[in-house]
């Protein structure tokens, strides 16, 4: 018996189907960070990074990692692994270059024997490992649509009765599945569209004590509960009809309700993620968040106070902070609300009367301060940075609603001298710019 071990596509004159494929199924970006321009793609990740790449491949001698989304140039070898579905390409040798003018099928596949393939590749139907049929068939290395659903029916089965602290290894692993399969648009989708899906996975997020029946019951643990808003927010971000699918499923509501109860740092950051996730670029959900006070629910987080409860984890809740702010950031870039309507702006400018007040505040007496410092890292004036963006970003768009007060004029001032005396100037430089653009 042999299995698919490794796919290798030549191209010459078009992109190869693989790439075309992967290019359809690709979730599209938004703008500014989430929108692939005509130079680069940047997309946030669920932990709360950022990461950005060249829009089009850039190929050379050796195989690199093709990234999502990125157009894939003709005339490159392009290898598919089957097992994990990533792909790489580079630049084809004349050799090949000649073999594949002269083949029609424009494709090899190698065939590996069971006996090479080590004991983590071995054939797994949970983990949809792929197997070669007849010698001749192969199917993808994700799990058919039948598969998803059985997924899907487990954990909505699983979430009509109370929280089971025997069911969550399992429902670990179904989650994880699922965490990489909502990335494809097609199964992002097939699991939206399941109507108890979206109140299913609220379930497993909800940090508060709850019983279907009403009775009383243990909340699911801090890691179901993150992976379940990290599935729902990876499942519909970007993608406006997915959006609105979870609207209307009431995870707005719920979500800003968990933001109010969950008392775990890393919970709390996956929450805003999701919550995030279905807000960017929704009008519909951007207005229900407001209506619903979103702005202050969200400038009432303060991560700095579940510290102690947390093994005096600041740099978790610093994280935490530098999602919170980000996500105000871009609820009040225009790009990302394109479509605002009168309602919803009014709703924008109380929300930057709020914000504006909440980051002037934590910028002055808040973040660390540098003079108790021996060495300034720049990790500290990045973090400070976030915070100094969002609010140049709120005076931009809602200048009456964000009047600075003296001290906080003052207090610029006194960090632009001190930035002064900084070694790494080029460091920063950005910080720097943004200072001197809200000092005036």
């Amino acid at each position: 018996m042999v299995r698919l071990g490794l796919l290798s596509v030549f191209a010459v004159a078009l992109v190869s189907l693989g790439a075309i494929e992967a290019a359809k199924n690709q979730k599209p970006f938004l703008a500014n960070g989430y929108q692939n321009t005509t130079d680069t793609i940047c997309t946030t990740k669920a932990d709360g990074t950022q990461a950005c790449y060249p829009a089009v491949f850039q190929a050379t001698n050796e195989f690199q990692v093709i990234m999502p989304g990125q157009s894939v140039p003709p005339g490159l070898h392009v290898q598919i692994d089957m097992t994990t579905g990533q792909r790489k390409a580079k630049l084809m040798s004349l050799e090949e270059s000649a073999n594949s003018i002269n083949d029609n099928e424009h494709r090899a596949v190698v065939i590996v024997d069971d006996n090479n393939i080590t004991p983590e590749l071995a054939h797994n139907d949970e983990h949809g490992q792929i197997a070669l049929s007849n010698g001749k068939q192969h199917s993808t290395s994700h799990p058919s649509s039948s598969s998803l659903e059985q997924y899907i029916d487990h954990i909505v089965a699983v979430t009509n009765g109370p929280a089971d602290p025997k069911a969550a290894s399992r429902m670990l692993e179904i989650l994880g599945e699922l965490e990489e399969l909502v990335h494809d648009t097609r199964h992002a989708r097939q699991l939206l569209h399941n109507v108890d899906s979206v109140p299913a996975l609220l379930r497993l997020s909800d940090p508060r004590p709850h019983h279907p029946t009403g009775a009383s019951s243990e909340p699911w643990s801090p890691a179901v509960r993150q992976l379940s808003s990290v599935v729902l927010g990876s499942a519909v971000q970007n993608d406006q009809k997915l959006q609105g699918i979870a609207l209307r499923s009431g995870a707005v509501t719920h979500l800003l309700d968990f933001l109010q109860t969950e008392t775990h740092l890393k919970s709390l950051g996956k929450h805003v993620f999701a919550l995030s996730a279905i807000v960017r670029g929704h009008s519909a959900a951007l207005e229900q968040f407001a209506m619903r006070n979103g702005f202050k629910v969200l400038q009432s987080i303060q991560p700095s106070l579940l510290v102690p409860y947390h093994d005096n984890n600041e740099a978790e809740a610093n994280k935490l902070e530098g999602r919170l702010v980000r996500f105000i950031d871009d609820l009040f870039n225009p790009e990302f609300n394109p479509d605002a309507t009168p309602d919803t702006s009014k709703l924008l400018k109380d929300g930057a009367s709020v914000w504006c007040k909440a980051l002037v505040s934590r910028l002055i007496n808040n973040l660390e301060d540098v003079d108790d410092v021996v060495e300034i890292p720049a990790s500290l004036y990045q973090r400070r940075l976030i915070y100094a963006k969002a609010l140049q970003s709120i005076r931009v768009e809602h200048p009456d609603s964000c009047v600075h007060p003296i001290e906080f004029k003052s207090w610029v001032q006194e960090e632009l001298v001190t930035l002064l005396s900084y070694n790494q100037k080029d460091d920063v430089e950005e910080y720097r710019q943004v200072l001197n653009e809200l000092d005036y």
